[in-house]
């Protein structure tokens, strides 16, 4: 197969009624920037993984802190990587010192990267296992930090587990 570079699918791990606020039927996602992310490795941003499985385990993890009877779903979205490059971004392909500085600041309540200009629109890269200075094997995020980022998200559905099932 040849190269295309083409769209990528990526997936947001969250409960579903969170899930149907950000994808409602019939209508463009509703992605809000406003709480998101906070203290989290690369600050307050939209949270996406190119993983199926690990957007499963932060589904459950999020069913999990909410308790009740919250159901896990997987919101899914397009992305186009042609138009994700013409924006500001931050890639980390491996976790060095540089990553894991911006993880502490992140994770320490930090806004707009540290730049003046505001901050990056897209950041990608490993998962950290903090407070340690580990990475999660074959696990990935990229975060979205602007509308001018998230906006390049196309919205394609909500995965759930079967009925009175977890992923």
């Amino acid at each position: 197969m040849a190269w295309t570079n083409g769209p990528r699918e990526v997936y947001h791990g969250t409960d579903l009624t969170s899930g149907a606020a950000i994808l409602p039927v019939g209508g463009p996602h509703a992605i809000s920037l406003a709480p998101a992310g906070a203290f989290s490795d690369f600050g307050p941003g939209f949270y996406t993984t190119t993983n199926l499985q690990q957007a499963r385990q932060w589904a459950n993890q999020r069913v999990r802190r909410l308790g009740g009877a919250a159901v896990a779903c997987v919101a899914t979205f397009q992305l186009d990587r042609t138009a994700l490059g013409s924006l500001q971004h931050l890639a980390f392909v491996t976790d060095d010192s540089d990553f894991y500085d911006l993880v502490a600041f992140g994770r320490r309540g930090g806004v707009n990267h540290a730049r003046a200009g505001g901050p990056y629109d897209v950041v990608y890269g490993p998962v950290a296992l903090w407070p340690q200075t580990l990475a999660i094997k074959d696990c990935d995020q990229i975060s979205f930090h602007t509308l001018a980022a998230v906006a390049m998200l196309q919205g394609m559905g909500l995965k759930r587990p079967p009925a009175g099932a977890h992923f």
